[in-house]
């Protein structure tokens, strides 16, 4: 069975599993009423999302002049550079500077870039641990499963089958399938990783290439505890 038979063959399995249907349209619903409540008006959302898609259109087209600014600013602002071609590269310069620095603990932020260069593997490969920080990355690592979803990583899973892993990997916390519980239960567990890694690393939302600033959007505090 080729590469693509096999991409073929999961789909198909995943569009017949009934369950995981069943969570998407959950999530799904919750996110579409979400964002009804934050825009009722859908021709105010319209625009929005019109004028954010031509300004990354026009960033884009301009990408390698505004990468070259971006690296003189933050270079200004005492910021270290590192070019990359490809995905090994990247992984190679990131454990070499966790290596020079005898780190061998890193916890994580949002980071779907690291996701497609699978550097938690690398690193784990050379003794590093990794410690995700975003909750629903969290998730993910415990069940040993890519995201599915680029902002909401953990959109397949729903609150039972969530509770299983927690009680899986941490015992000693009391079982739940309450989801405020089970954030509560993460926090506790993420916080005392926080405390005794040796390194962190981060995505960054966007940047902007005239002052050389790097933006960080959370919404759960794992953004400043891991950079």
């Amino acid at each position: 069975m080729n590469q693509y038979q096999a991409f073929y063959k999961r789909i198909d399995k995943a569009l017949h599993n009934d369950q995981l249907r069943r969570n998407f349209r959950s999530a799904m619903d919750g996110i579409r009423q979400r964002r009804l409540a934050q825009f009722p008006d859908k021709q105010e959302l319209q625009v929005l999302r019109y004028r954010a898609k031509a300004i990354r259109n026009k960033s884009l087209s301009r990408q390698a002049e505004l990468l070259e600014r971006l690296e003189a600013k933050l270079t200004e602002n005492g910021i270290q550079v590192h070019w990359a071609e490809t995905p090994l590269q990247a992984n190679g310069l990131i454990h070499k500077i966790l290596e020079a620095e005898q780190a061998t603990s890193v916890v994580k932020g949002k980071s779907m870039v690291s996701e497609e260069t699978d550097l938690n593997h690398y690193l784990e490969q050379r003794g590093i641990e990794v410690i995700e920080s975003d909750l629903g990355e969290y998730i993910l690592q415990m069940a040993k499963e890519p995201p599915s979803h680029i902002i909401v990583p953990a959109i397949h899973k729903n609150r039972f089958e969530v509770a299983e892993l927690f009680q899986k990997f941490h015992p000693e916390q009391p079982h739940t399938d309450d989801v405020d519980e089970l954030t509560g239960c993460a926090r506790q567990v993420l916080r005392k990783k926080f405390a005794y890694a040796d390194a962190g690393i981060s995505g960054v939302n966007f940047a902007v290439a005239e002052t050389g600033t790097l933006c960080l959007v959370e919404n759960e505090g794992n953004g400043r505890l891991s950079t």
